[in-house]
């Protein structure tokens, strides 16, 4: 049961994840699927920290909005 129900909220937050702008998808991708930190996503996509803090804020905020719908 509880695979099932995690499975459910694992497409819902790839679904909610097509609503993003690319550029907050990629930030989150590399924070939460790939492990780096803030100022390793920073170096590797030659961002300022600011901006991907910004940018991961800004999604996880749109992402829990549309999963309440």
């Amino acid at each position: 049961f509880q695979r099932v129900q995690s499975n459910r909220a694992g497409e819902r937050v790839k679904e909610g994840l097509k609503h993003l702008p690319n550029e907050q998808v990629q930030v989150l991708a590399k924070v939460y699927l790939e492990g780096k930190s803030h100022q390793e996503t920073a170096d590797e996509l030659t961002l300022p920290l600011g901006t991907v803090k910004s940018r991961v804020r800004l999604a996880l905020q749109k992402l829990e909005v549309i999963l309440k719908r």
